[in-house]
């Protein structure tokens, strides 16, 4: 089957048929296009900390990240509000 040569359709039936492959192809690519989106732009989320020292390590790295920032904040206010 060349694209140059359109189908030729012997009944409503062989038309109703090549519609309904035809569905099922853009339903198969619909799928795969949408697996593919998640796989790229929603990555897996980390697993919860099993152990206790997992779980303190996590507590710790969070904690230190927000007395990073404040500090950030805190110099950037200094610096630009109380000249």
């Amino acid at each position: 089957m060349t694209e140059e040569e359109p189908l030729k359709y012997q009944s409503l039936l062989a038309i109703r048929a090549r519609k309904a492959q035809l569905n099922k192809d853009i339903q198969r690519s619909e799928q795969e296009i949408k697996s593919t989106w998640n796989a790229l732009f929603h990555p897996k989320k980390n697993p919860t900390p099993n152990t206790p020292t997992q779980r303190f390590l996590s507590l710790a790295s969070s904690s230190v990240g927000l007395i990073d920032g404040a500090l950030l904040g805190w110099k950037l206010y200094k610096k630009f509000i109380q000249k």
